[in-house]
């Protein structure tokens, strides 16, 4: 207190250099003692002032024993004696004081001297603070000087901070991080210490590293060179041991464990003392002497652990091996896990392709199938996201898994885009109101909106993995059309919530056909109406019927060849309808399907008794067949026995002469009809010559009966006719792409066009000997030609 009376009571002369300085010396005794208590604003603006009458005194007893004058304040000569006099002095008593510290400190070991270099070094750096704002004179005006020159001198503040680095720490170094060490080590055995001591001792390294208070220093380097490379090998020392010992006496599971907590511990120790810039350098190193080093034996558990479906045990794994770099880390993991994944998903294929479920039928296959792969996706995808943390990694493993188990299968081996057909029966199925199929793949109602879209869902989430996607789409089309033409669709909203996830997946040009087709059965509905609304009020209908009018654009149906010679009370209404059509739309034309047209017709038969007498029997039946049944009913007609009581008798000749149906078709046809008992044929085996008669013993326990249901040969064709139309358009989008590529490049090697062509084509695997194919015809139409130079080369004909 004496001190600061006696700062406070008077000002030494200004025109002596000396006394000034004398004065100086108590204020800075007093600030290095006692910088946290702070300074008076009297004794603060006397030290100021005395800072600037020693560098502008009259007079002064420099080291040389001269005496100089005061001239201008401002002069260079002034300003260079007095301030280097002055920063001179500054320095010397600093370094004094710095000795005074050192050996206050030798009086300290382990965790003492850790809190004493830490109390010095906070109260220091608030000293060197104070001091550097006293003497702010001398920073503007002398030093500032030296600077403009190009002479490396440091202002006071980093003085005096590179005084704490030569003097002192420098010194101490050695004991001072021997100290930190065996701190961190009774951390790391479980003691309870105090670890904010070894971060504010690395925060001094890291302050006393800055640019400014060396010569030509990295701003981390002291930090860096005295600090973190120790901390670092003695960490490595420590779990080096740790971890032998860990191996010696646990499984390496047990060993995964242990390790991961240590790296969490030391994880959060490490974002509390050491530097930001550091962290990563020190993680990889504790990770390359707990991880690395065992690399080998932790990948060798992963097969394991993915078989027995560890979860927790495989998140484990993965949160250890992401530390280290990819190639070494994760990448072997990913291989592994691609090759179970597909190794099971074959296994599930096999399994079901041999089973009763799977001999059911196209559909039955259809559902075994899908279950099988969605079983196998499922499992491998939650194993992704719960102990993968949906790594892009390995969901890149999981995709290319997928695909292979998904198209090269034991049931896809049987034929070229089986399993895109096998998922578009699927969906058919899913969509189709009244199957028990499909109930048994949803375990529930298909209507229940939730687990209608669940398994629309997952069917696109496999459409992602097929290789011929254009095989889907063609079978999913033609089934689609079916579904709405024969009004099976389960719901409105079921077909337009499929052909919103479709647009995820599909091109543009498809779903616009599929929501066309959607669109076109609704408007269908409404012109039905305005037909039955524009007859005349005393015209009756002889029959309550919808139709349907489809753009041949966007439906894949075909008219028949043949016209069919309809029922006189059929052709009446249709000829009704083309005349209110045309009225409608002059510019089109309608061309009617009557394959797939059908109808519920009603039967009575002569000895039929009870309550089927009174309520007969009630068909669903195609147009074809329920043009054949109608020549049945007629009174007169190309038949014979007209007047008999069970009807007239007909035959395969007559019946094609009387309908204009194809004979197979007709053929086709009768053998429903008597399997059905229906009709009685003359022969076993139907032929040309065979008659037939309505059955007047018909009985059966259901009185509705589906007799329009697609017959196996049918389906057999149809598969081949939609496959032929895929192999048509495929050759035409290969053309496309090679005009395409050829039209941007002019000129191009032939395996170069093969290459782009390739690559180009997404929606199937565009195979070598088709592009060969096409560029040949793309010759012949003259789109490309060979170069005359040589005959590998093509070039684009504009």
């Amino acid at each position: 207190m004496s001190s600061k009376r006696g700062l406070s009571s008077g000002m030494p002369p200004s025109g002596d250099a000396d006394k000034i300085w004398n004065y100086l010396v108590v204020g800075l005794d007093v600030i290095l003692a006692k910088s946290n208590e702070g300074l008076e604003n009297t004794m603060y603006m006397n030290l100021y002032t005395a800072v600037y009458n020693f560098c502008t005194s009259l007079k002064s007893s420099m080291d040389d024993g001269a005496f100089y004058n005061s001239v201008d304040p401002s002069s260079l000569i002034h300003g260079t004696v007095y301030g280097r006099d002055l920063y001179n002095r500054l320095n010397k008593h600093i370094t004094d004081y710095m000795k005074t510290i050192a050996e206050r400190s030798s009086l300290h070991k382990g965790d003492d001297l850790l809190a004493f270099y830490n109390e010095e070094w906070v109260k220091y750096g608030d000293s060197a603070k104070l001091v550097h704002n006293i003497f702010s004179y001398l920073n503007r005006h002398w030093i500032q000087r030296e600077h403009d020159e190009g002479n490396n001198v440091s202002d006071v503040n980093n003085l005096m901070l590179q005084l704490w680095r030569d003097k002192f720490f420098m010194s101490i170094r050695g004991t001072l991080l021997d100290s930190v060490f065996k701190l961190m080590q009774r951390v790391r055995d479980g003691q309870i210490a105090d670890i904010n001591m070894v971060k504010s001792v690395a925060d001094s390294f890291v302050a006393l590293g800055n640019d400014d208070i060396g010569t030509g220093s990295k701003k981390m380097e002291v930090y860096d060179k005295y600090f973190l490379r120790p901390f670092i090998e003695a960490t490595v020392q420590y779990y080096s041991a740790e971890s032998e010992r860990l191996l010696q006496e646990s499984t390496i599971r047990e060993y995964m464990v242990r390790v991961s907590e240590r790296i969490k511990e030391e994880d959060e120790r490490a974002e509390v003392y050491l530097h930001e810039s550091s962290l990563r350098e020190f993680r990889e190193a504790l990770d390359k002497v707990l991880i690395s080093k065992q690399r080998e034996n932790l990948i060798a558990e992963f097969q394991p652990m993915l078989t027995a479906l560890e979860r927790n045990d495989l998140k484990l794994l993965y949160s250890l091996l992401r530390r280290l770099s990819e190639s070494i880390g994760l990448a072997p993991l990913r291989e592994i896990f691609s090759t179970h994944v597909k190794a099971a998903g074959l296994e599930a294929v096999k399994q079901v392709s041999g089973s009763e479920e799977a001999a059911g039928g196209q559909a039955n296959e259809a559902r075994v199938f899908v279950s099988a792969l969605l079983g196998i996706y499922e499992l491998y995808l939650g194993i992704l996201h719960e102990a993968f943390a949906g790594d892009p990694g390995f969901s890149k493993s999981l995709d290319y898994a997928c695909r292979e188990f998904v198209n090269t299968n034991e049931i896809c081996a049987s034929g070229a885009g089986k399993a895109s057909i096998l998922l578009a029966t699927y969906c058919d199925m899913v969509l189709k109101k009244g199957n028990t199929t499909t109930r048994a793949a949803g375990s529930e109602e298909a209507s229940d909106e939730e687990s209608l879209e669940k398994h629309l869902s997952q069917a696109v989430c496999l459409m992602r993995y097929l290789k011929d996607q254009d095989v889907f789409q063609k079978f999913y089309q033609k089934f689609m059309a079916r579904r709405l033409v024969n009004g099976q669709s389960v719901s409105d909203h079921g077909e337009e919530t499929m052909i919103s996830k479709l647009k995820e997946v599909c091109s543009i040009d498809f779903t616009a056909k599929l929501t066309h087709m959607f669109t076109d059965v609704a408007v269908g509905r409404e012109m039905t109406e305005q037909f039955k609304d524009g007859l005349d009020a005393d015209y009756k209908l002889p029959f309550d019927f919808e139709m349907k009018v489809l753009h041949t654009v966007s439906w894949p149906l075909t008219a028949p060849d043949t016209e069919l010679q309809l029922p006189t009370q059929l052709g009446s209404v249709v000829d009704l309808y083309n005349q209110f059509y045309q009225k409608k739309r002059d510019s089109c034309k309608l061309n009617w399907l009557w394959p797939h047209c059908k109808a519920d017709i009603k039967m009575f038969f002569p000895k039929a008794k009870g309550a089927t007498a009174k309520l007969g029997y009630q068909f669903q039946v195609s147009t074809y067949q329920l043009t054949i049944l109608l020549l049945f009913n007629a009174s007169s007609g190309p038949g014979t026995g007209y007047g008999s009581p069970i009807g007239p008798s007909l035959t395969v000749a007559q019946i094609v002469a009387a309908t204009g149906i194809e004979t197979d078709a007709v053929k086709s046809e009768l053998e429903i009809f008597v399997k059905a008992h229906l009709l009685i044929s003359s022969n076993k085996k139907i032929d040309n010559s065979s008659s037939f008669n309505l059955n007047p013993d018909y009985k059966s326990k259901r009185l509705r009966l589906n007799l329009a249901g697609i017959k196996k040969p049918e389906k057999k064709r149809e598969v081949a006719e939609t496959m032929k139309s895929v192999d048509v358009d495929r050759m035409a989008n290969i053309q496309a792409t090679i005009v395409r590529i050829m039209k941007a490049r002019k000129k191009l090697g032939h395996r170069q066009l093969v290459e782009d062509t390739i690559s180009q084509i997404k929606l199937f695997q565009a195979q070598v000997d088709d592009i060969k194919k096409a560029i040949d015809q793309l010759i012949e139409r003259e789109y490309i030609e060979r170069s005359e130079e040589d005959r590998a080369i093509y070039n684009y004909l504009a």
